[in-house]
């Protein structure tokens, strides 16, 4: 079974995920996927350096991700483009991946699961919310991104009524590590009880 694993920027997705990974399910990231893809796809640098320039080069003719951001955010027509680009090979990614696993179900960490439309390569939707001046807290604590940076991600990113009306399962994330321990072992028990193979 796949759990996929959502919310808006700065929501708390890793450290959910992590505390899964701690009870010892399999946890897939999207973003981990995407970053495998822009450095070794030849293929897929070869296109977006067409579509956007050597700018987008790093020294070792890798593709630079914060550059690539950058310019994805600030116009949307070349954020969609990329998505149409990247999301089937990250989908046949973590669908391959999930295949080969043995544990009753496994965690994929996808920050636009339901945007990139893959609501039906996952059995599950759980999405971990919180309000967005949390949000804003949150991402700007990590220290990738400055402020105008983070709220043009979440202004691409859909509502969180949207997002909370296309989940099975939702973890209201208050920023106390105890209480999503406790959630998360709640719906692990609950992922262990529905999973088809969960006698392995």
């Amino acid at each position: 079974m796949i759990v996929g694993l959502t919310g808006g920027i700065g929501a708390g997705k890793s450290t959910v995920a992590n505390l899964f990974k701690n009870l010892g399910v399999p946890i897939f990231s999207a973003d981990e996927i995407v970053r495998k893809i822009l450095a070794t796809n030849k293929i897929v640098q070869q296109t977006i350096v067409k579509k956007f320039g050597s700018q987008c080069l790093k020294t070792n003719n890798t593709i630079d991700r914060h550059v690539l951001g950058k310019i994805i955010f600030a116009d949307q027509p070349s954020r969609i483009w990329l998505e149409t680009l990247l999301h089937p090979i990250v989908a046949r990614e973590f669908i391959t991946s999930a295949n080969n696993i043995t544990y009753p179900y496994c965690v994929v960490e996808i920050p636009l699961l339901i945007e990139a439309g893959m609501q039906n390569k996952v059995d599950r939707i759980l999405t971990v919310d919180c309000t967005e001046e949390q949000q804003l807290t949150q991402a700007l604590a990590r220290g990738h991104h400055n402020e105008s940076e983070i709220k043009a991600r979440i202004a691409n990113q859909i509502t969180r009524e949207q997002r909370l009306a296309a989940s099975n399962d939702i973890i209201e994330n208050v920023y106390d590590l105890a209480s999503l321990q406790t959630r998360v072992k709640e719906l692990h028990n609950l992922y262990l009880s529905l999973a088809p193979n969960q006698n392995r």
